[in-house]
C-alpha cells in the first residue's frame, strides 16, 4: 500500500472496531495525509464519526 498523495510506502496503519464495523486509519509519515478504510473500501471521515456516535 502507498500514500495516494505522495506515493510513499511509509505508512502507519491502525485497525479498530467502531460501532461493530472494522475500520482502518492510515497515516502517511512523509506528507501527513490521513484516510479511513472499511471492509468495502474508502470511508469518508463523516461516516467514521457517525459510526463512533452510534457506539
Amino acid at each position: 500500500m502507498h500514500c495516494p498523495r505522495c506515493r510513499t510506502r511509509q505508512l502507519v496503519m491502525i485497525e479498530m472496531h467502531i460501532g461493530g464495523e472494522s475500520v482502518r486509519m492510515a497515516s502517511c509519515s512523509a506528507c501527513d495525509a490521513r484516510w479511513w478504510e472499511g471492509t468495502d473500501g474508502a470511508l469518508p471521515l463523516a461516516e467514521v464519526l457517525d459510526l463512533a456516535a452510534q457506539a
